[in-house]
């Protein structure tokens, strides 16, 4: 059995020694193809991205002060109207039978008046020659005051009269856009509860916009030292509508803070006379707080994330036309913005950054690569990308390239080696 044991392994290590022998030599290995993108350097702001509400600036529902019958409607459903416009009409008869009643309930009580003011003009001599005793003429005197107060009583009901036969034309209280149809022709409304319509201002709109608690202290810091007020970017929440944004200005914070959710409500304040934005439409806003300058900017494609969170990108300078030295760099992420850039710390604007591709250059610790297109077709000295009929031999230019500086980084590898160890 031993024999056999010493048989087996002997032919084993005989064929793997074969197996050796007959091992293919390595090719060489060509850089990789990697999209790459210069960082920029800008002056860029630094904002906190929220989310908001449009609100009219005016918002009114048009409710009757009097009830009765509707026989006018003016106004067509959606359309705009000014300020002062008769938009719908209450049956106004009832209302003059009531001026005309007031208005003789006035003239009763001042003809009353008249009459008890001659009744003390005529007793006032007797009283002082005593054919009228004192008492009787201090109750003259006294009527005469009574009529007063129902002269001003009647004054005050034709007034009141006369007010509820103005409101039988209800009449825009502002200039907006009008809304749907509530009541029709003919229906009966009652005073302070039925709903015609409702109007909009939409020339001017506000945004209120929340944002964490936490951020309230530095958001005020930033707003006393701007005079008391910052800006913002108001833009649609679909990304196919981002590039219309309106600029405007914040200056209002609420009083409080919402405890459940720990965030503040701010509200701005937009010119809408395009009526871009709608009453009610969720919005994104960017409450600007300051300026960077010399700001770097990367394409937000590039950052990679490490195991312990860290952000990195790679980096892909040319070293010999056409391969490129890729290196991994660590940066800080300042802020991400709509346009799928990001603003970053530890690197320096004009740095050519890889965007896709990083799979292929991250494995081993010197890698190489070239530039190339989203299809991997590589770009020439022109800048544009070769021709497909010069693929083949601007790879084995590469290719010779890069195994060139590899063997160079191998041999500069060795002599730190040998020189550290005899250290």
């Amino acid at each position: 059995m031993k024999v056999l044991r010493l048989f087996a392994i002997s032919a084993v290590a005989l064929v793997l020694f074969a197996c050796e022998k007959q091992k293919a030599p390595q090719v060489p290995r060509p850089p990789s193809p990697v999209v790459v993108q210069d960082s920029i350097t800008l002056d860029a702001p630094r904002f906190i991205e929220c989310m908001g509400t449009m609100h009219s600036l005016q918002s009114v529902v048009i409710t009757p002060q009097v009830g009765g019958q509707l026989v006018e409607v003016n106004f067509t459903q959606g359309a705009y109207v000014k300020e002062g416009d008769v938009i719908a009409r209450i049956d106004p008869r009832p209302y003059e039978a009531a001026v005309e009643r007031a208005r003789g309930a006035l003239k009763q009580a001042q003809a009353q008046l008249e009459i008890d003011q001659l009744e003390v003009n005529r007793n006032r001599k007797l009283v002082k020659d005593n054919y009228v005793d004192k008492q009787t003429f201090d109750a003259y005197l006294a009527k005469v005051e009574v009529d007063k107060g129902v002269i001003e009583s009647c004054r005050g009901d034709l007034k009141t009269a006369e007010i509820n036969l103005q409101w039988c034309e209800i009449k825009a209280p502002i200039s907006g856009k009008i809304g749907l149809r509530e009541a029709d022709l003919g229906n009966i409304v009652a005073a302070n509860s039925s709903r015609i319509t409702t109007i909009e201002q939409l020339d001017k709109l506000y945004v209120d916009f929340v944002i964490p608690n936490q951020y309230l202290f530095e958001v005020r810091s930033f707003m006393e030292k701007n005079g008391g007020k910052l800006d913002i970017d108001v833009k649609y929440i679909e990304e196919n509508m981002r590039s219309k944004l309106r600029r405007a200005t914040v200056s209002i914070i609420q009083n409080q803070i919402r405890y459940k959710s720990g965030t503040v409500v701010l509200r701005g304040e937009i010119d809408n006379k395009d009526s871009l934005f709608w009453p009610n439409q969720p919005v994104k806003v960017n409450l600007i707080l300051e300026t960077i300058k010399n700001a770097v900017s990367i394409n937000y494609a590039a950052l990679e994330t490490a195991p312990d969170g860290g952000k990195y990108i790679y980096t892909a300078d040319v070293c010999e036309w056409p391969v490129r030295e890729v290196k991994r760099v660590g940066v800080e992420v300042i802020q991400i913005n709509d346009d799928g850039s990001c603003l970053v710390k530890g690197l320096k604007g004009g740095t050519s950054v890889v965007v896709t591709g990083q799979l292929a250059v991250s494995m081993g610790s010197y890698a190489l690569a070239y530039s190339s297109t989203l299809m991997g077709l590589p770009y020439g000295k022109d800048g544009k990308p070769i021709n497909p009929k010069d693929l083949k031999e601007f790879l084995a230019n590469a290719t010779a390239i890069a195994q060139k500086l590899r063997a160079e980084a191998a041999a500069a590898a060795v002599s730190a080696s040998a020189t550290q160890q005899g250290k």
